[in-house]
């Protein structure tokens, strides 16, 4: 695929939607088959009249669909917010099953207050560079959002082994 320069790749693949000779279609496939396959079940079979295509477009976009709708997605943890309208964003990108965390422990508790302590680790670390009074105030203001996570925590632990 890297051999055929991208504009040969687009002109290929524009022929094989309108003038549709099988060697242009041939090639076309041969270059980006799930694009080939893609872009002819939207033409030949939504938008025309191939009982065929309007099936392989069903298979083609309903893999990514159920992914999309069933799969996981990213659990936002928590938000800390570093100054005036800036935000840090704590995103657990691929996050474990309900009998995955049981099995290790891990609440979102737990994943909350250890994202504070990491936020105020690094305030921590930026203020011990640059004892300047502000930077200070927000490193000892993070480190009291992230103990009263901890607190909050270990609370809801302690009631689950209860």
């Amino acid at each position: 695929m890297a051999l055929v320069p991208v504009v040969l790749r687009r002109r290929l693949l524009a022929r094989a939607n309108f003038v549709g000779g099988p060697l242009v279609n041939l090639l076309a496939f041969a270059v980006q088959p799930v694009g080939y396959l893609k872009r002819m079940s939207i033409v030949r079979g939504v938008n025309g009249s191939s009982s065929a295509w309007k099936i392989v477009a069903v298979v083609v976009y309903s893999g990514s669909t159920f992914k999309r709708i069933f799969g996981k997605t990213p659990e936002k943890i928590s938000t800390e917010k570093v100054r005036a309208n800036s935000f840090v964003n704590v995103i657990n990108a691929k996050p474990m099953t309900k009998k995955q965390q049981r099995a290790a422990g891990i609440t979102k508790a737990d994943l909350k207050a250890q994202a504070s302590a990491d936020v105020a680790a690094a305030w921590a670390h930026k203020a011990a560079q640059k004892p300047k009074r502000k930077v200070v105030r927000r490193a000892e203001k993070t480190a009291r959002m992230a103990a009263a996570d901890r607190r909050v925590a270990d609370k809801k632990a302690a009631k689950r082994a209860s």
